[in-house]
């Protein structure tokens, strides 16, 4: 945050300037809401196998490595997903360029893993961790922010269960994730199961992108997710 600006000795507020990156902030976000037709929808996913998986590896990766390798291998299953409006006109990117929210002191920045359905599982991993260093640092590039195709927002670590996120523009749509909680469920049987539950919420633009297509991607995310190891093996090999 800015220095503040100077204030009468009595006034009961402090003003302060706001900095490149708030006002980068509003100019993104005031876009998107006025340009977007915003929607969500929501589940709970079973992150269980998630957690087992990168606690049984000697270098397990962040539990937000395992939602963009699952993010990254079914966007193109959902191409709408993974597009953007211009005028009449759907553009489809044909690469998933996913933007990850990195917390820094003044914000939430969104650097850009270039090519993320072609990165092998450590290959995602450490391409993430060196992108939110270099947001975190302040030496993000142009390249670095620019291309986005897709985001993924993670606010599990602030003990968050859900929100609304908006899409940076001009992207269509943003994926943000809750903190996993143990809860009992039944199982097929109906007895009591300890399972690790986590909230998504997908928020999207209605203007292109349906309720059903925008479901079908959570359901096709929670398929994934499911089977953390296979996920972190076929990492790589998508469209």
């Amino acid at each position: 945050m800015e220095t503040p600006e100077a204030q009468a000795p009595d006034s009961p507020e402090t003003a302060h300037r706001l900095t490149r990156l708030q006002k980068a902030m509003v100019k993104t976000m005031t876009t998107a809401v006025d340009t977007a037709a915003l929607s969500q929808v929501s589940r709970e996913i079973d992150m269980t196998s998630v957690t087992a998986d990168r606690e049984a590896q000697p270098n397990g990766a962040s539990i937000n490595t395992y939602v963009m390798a699952a993010v990254a291998s079914c966007l193109g299953s959902h191409p709408m997903l993974n597009a953007r409006l211009e005028g009449r006109e759907v553009m489809v990117s044909k690469r998933v360029n996913l933007g990850v929210a990195v917390s820094v002191p003044d914000g939430l920045i969104v650097p850009v893993v270039h090519g993320a359905g072609q990165l092998e599982f450590a290959e995602l991993d450490k391409a993430i961790a060196e992108v939110a260093a270099k947001a975190r640092e302040g030496k993000l590039t142009f390249e670095n922010v620019e291309g986005g195709t897709f985001t993924v927002s993670n606010l599990g670590m602030f003990g968050i269960d859900g929100g609304f996120a908006i899409p940076p523009q001009p992207q269509g749509a943003i994926l943000l994730v809750g903190r996993v909680r143990e809860r009992f469920v039944p199982d097929e049987v109906g007895a009591p199961v300890l399972r690790r539950l986590g909230w998504f919420g997908l928020t999207f633009d209605h203007r292109f992108i349906d309720g059903s297509t925008a479901a079908k991607f959570l359901l096709d995310i929670d398929a994934r997710l499911a089977d953390a190891a296979e996920l972190r093996k076929s990492a790589g090999r998508w469209p």
